[in-house]
Protein backbone atom coordinates (compact mmCIF):
# COMPACT_ATOMS: atom_id res chain seq x y z
CA UNK A 1 0.00 0.00 0.00
CA UNK A 2 1.54 3.30 -0.92
CA UNK A 3 -1.32 5.41 0.02
CA UNK A 4 -4.42 5.05 2.55
CA UNK A 5 -7.44 6.37 2.38
CA UNK A 6 -7.77 8.08 6.34
CA UNK A 7 -11.78 8.24 6.02
CA UNK A 8 -12.31 4.67 5.61
CA UNK A 9 -11.39 1.72 7.45
CA UNK A 10 -11.24 -2.46 6.88
CA UNK A 11 -12.91 -3.94 9.97
CA UNK A 12 -12.45 -7.64 10.97
CA UNK A 13 -13.91 -9.16 14.36
CA UNK A 14 -10.33 -8.83 16.13
CA UNK A 15 -8.72 -6.04 14.06
CA UNK A 16 -8.47 -3.07 12.08
CA UNK A 17 -7.01 -1.97 8.85
CA UNK A 18 -6.44 1.29 6.93
CA UNK A 19 -8.26 1.53 3.61
CA UNK A 20 -6.10 1.22 0.72
CA UNK A 21 -6.13 4.42 -1.70
CA UNK A 22 -3.36 3.30 -3.80
CA UNK A 23 -1.56 0.65 -4.03
CA UNK A 24 1.92 -0.86 -5.73
CA UNK A 25 1.59 -3.86 -8.19
CA UNK A 26 4.25 -6.27 -7.52
CA UNK A 27 3.46 -7.79 -11.25
CA UNK A 28 2.02 -6.41 -13.96
CA UNK A 29 0.20 -8.58 -16.28
CA UNK A 30 -0.02 -6.22 -19.45
CA UNK A 31 -3.13 -6.61 -21.25
CA UNK A 32 -3.66 -4.90 -24.44
CA UNK A 33 -6.84 -2.26 -24.35
CA UNK A 34 -9.45 -2.66 -27.29
CA UNK A 35 -9.90 0.32 -29.51
CA UNK A 36 -12.89 2.51 -28.68
CA UNK A 37 -16.16 1.52 -30.26
CA UNK A 38 -17.35 4.29 -32.42
CA UNK A 39 -20.98 4.47 -30.99
CA UNK A 40 -23.17 7.96 -31.17
CA UNK A 41 -22.55 8.10 -27.37
CA UNK A 42 -18.76 7.99 -27.65
CA UNK A 43 -18.80 10.46 -30.33
CA UNK A 44 -20.69 12.81 -28.05
CA UNK A 45 -18.48 11.59 -24.70
CA UNK A 46 -15.29 12.24 -27.44
CA UNK A 47 -15.93 16.16 -28.11
CA UNK A 48 -17.76 17.18 -24.14
CA UNK A 49 -21.63 17.28 -25.25
CA UNK A 50 -20.51 20.46 -26.82
CA UNK A 51 -21.23 21.41 -30.39
CA UNK A 52 -18.40 21.47 -32.85
CA UNK A 53 -19.58 24.20 -34.52
CA UNK A 54 -21.39 26.92 -32.11
CA UNK A 55 -19.54 25.12 -28.81
CA UNK A 56 -22.83 25.04 -27.35
CA UNK A 57 -23.92 21.95 -25.01
CA UNK A 58 -27.10 23.39 -23.22
CA UNK A 59 -29.25 22.31 -27.18
CA UNK A 60 -30.35 18.73 -28.41
CA UNK A 61 -27.25 17.13 -29.68
CA UNK A 62 -27.29 14.81 -32.88
CA UNK A 63 -24.05 13.29 -34.72
CA UNK A 64 -22.86 15.32 -37.85
CA UNK A 65 -21.37 13.79 -40.45
CA UNK A 66 -18.29 16.36 -41.83
CA UNK A 67 -18.56 15.19 -45.19
CA UNK A 68 -22.36 13.70 -45.69
CA UNK A 69 -22.78 10.10 -46.25
CA UNK A 70 -24.56 11.07 -49.15
CA UNK A 71 -21.41 12.58 -50.59
CA UNK A 72 -19.32 9.22 -49.53
CA UNK A 73 -18.82 10.35 -45.98
CA UNK A 74 -17.82 6.85 -43.96
CA UNK A 75 -18.60 6.16 -40.26
CA UNK A 76 -15.63 6.95 -39.31
CA UNK A 77 -14.10 8.84 -35.88
CA UNK A 78 -12.79 11.23 -38.35
CA UNK A 79 -16.12 12.28 -39.90
CA UNK A 80 -18.64 12.18 -37.36
CA UNK A 81 -18.66 15.16 -34.67
CA UNK A 82 -21.07 16.30 -32.10
CA UNK A 83 -23.45 19.08 -33.04
CA UNK A 84 -27.05 20.87 -32.45
CA UNK A 85 -29.57 20.15 -34.25
CA UNK A 86 -29.62 23.64 -35.11
CA UNK A 87 -26.11 23.78 -36.54
CA UNK A 88 -26.78 20.02 -38.39
CA UNK A 89 -29.64 21.52 -39.95
CA UNK A 90 -27.70 24.60 -41.59
CA UNK A 91 -24.99 22.57 -42.88
CA UNK A 92 -27.39 20.25 -44.28
CA UNK A 93 -25.95 18.22 -47.19
CA UNK A 94 -22.95 19.94 -47.82
CA UNK A 95 -19.48 20.34 -46.10
CA UNK A 96 -18.35 22.55 -43.03
CA UNK A 97 -16.48 24.98 -45.93
CA UNK A 98 -19.05 24.96 -48.10
CA UNK A 99 -21.65 25.67 -44.94
CA UNK A 100 -19.24 28.83 -43.92
CA UNK A 101 -18.99 26.80 -40.63
CA UNK A 102 -15.61 26.30 -39.00
CA UNK A 103 -15.28 23.86 -36.64
CA UNK A 104 -14.07 24.88 -33.30
CA UNK A 105 -11.66 21.26 -33.14
CA UNK A 106 -10.74 18.70 -35.23
CA UNK A 107 -12.54 14.88 -35.09
CA UNK A 108 -10.04 12.53 -33.95
CA UNK A 109 -10.37 8.96 -32.58
CA UNK A 110 -10.30 8.49 -28.70
CA UNK A 111 -7.83 6.56 -26.66
CA UNK A 112 -9.64 4.50 -23.64
CA UNK A 113 -7.81 6.94 -21.37
CA UNK A 114 -9.83 9.86 -22.62
CA UNK A 115 -12.73 7.63 -21.33
CA UNK A 116 -11.42 6.79 -18.10
CA UNK A 117 -10.71 10.75 -17.46
CA UNK A 118 -14.19 11.29 -18.44
CA UNK A 119 -15.86 8.17 -16.08
CA UNK A 120 -13.83 9.31 -12.88
CA UNK A 121 -15.47 12.36 -12.19
CA UNK A 122 -14.89 12.21 -8.41
CA UNK A 123 -11.18 11.66 -8.31
CA UNK A 124 -9.52 10.84 -4.91
CA UNK A 125 -7.25 13.42 -4.72
CA UNK A 126 -4.71 10.98 -3.14
CA UNK A 127 -4.64 9.55 -7.04
CA UNK A 128 -3.37 12.58 -8.70
CA UNK A 129 0.66 11.75 -8.32
CA UNK A 130 0.40 8.67 -10.03
CA UNK A 131 -2.37 9.29 -13.24
CA UNK A 132 -1.67 10.61 -16.51
CA UNK A 133 -4.28 13.38 -16.09
CA UNK A 134 -4.66 16.83 -15.85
Amino acid sequence: MVCNDKKKRIKSMKSEFPWPSVVRLRNYVSVPYKNVVLTRKNVLKRDNYMCVYCGRGDLPLTVDHVIPKARGGKDTWDNMVCACTKCNNKKGNKTPAEAGMKMLQKPYQPNHLLFIKHSVSNMDENWKPYLFVN
